[in-house]
């Protein structure tokens, strides 16, 4: 029964060193919208990149057209083209905001007309 407690012990031990050790995990904070997934990527209200891409549980898995990411300060647009599972459009950034700001994507998919149709808008606050 020594032997058990013994070993109990070191490991409760050792896996307290290695927490106490380890970097602090970062937070992200993710939204879905219709067919668009939005990331802002960080924490404690510092975000470093936002990120926008077509997610797998809306009607399109795949759309001709453009993002447009958007927050307090800033609001960027994509080229128009293909963009599909694998394609990723993001915004580098290195800044802090306030408690409860929101930054958001949105997903414009081309129209045989020539016009655009909004498929998704999701809006995240900052990542914890």
């Amino acid at each position: 029964m020594g032997k058990v407690r013994t070993a109990s012990i070191a490991l409760t031990a050792t896996t307290a060193a290695l927490l106490m050790i380890a970097p602090a995990a970062h937070a992200d904070s993710s939204g879905i919208n219709g067919s668009i997934a939005v990331t802002a990527a960080g924490q404690g209200g510092h975000v470093t990149q936002v990120r926008a891409k077509v997610t797998s549980v809306g009607t399109y898995l795949a759309f001709d057209g453009f993002f447009r990411l958007f927050g307090p300060d800033y609001s960027v647009t994509s080229e128009t083209r293909r963009w599909g599972q694998s394609s990723l459009y993001y915004y580098n950034m290195d800044r802090h905001y306030a408690d409860g700001q929101k930054h958001c994507a949105e997903g414009w998919m081309k129209k045989d007309d020539g016009t655009f149709e909004l498929i998704g808008r999701p809006c995240v606050e900052n990542p914890i």
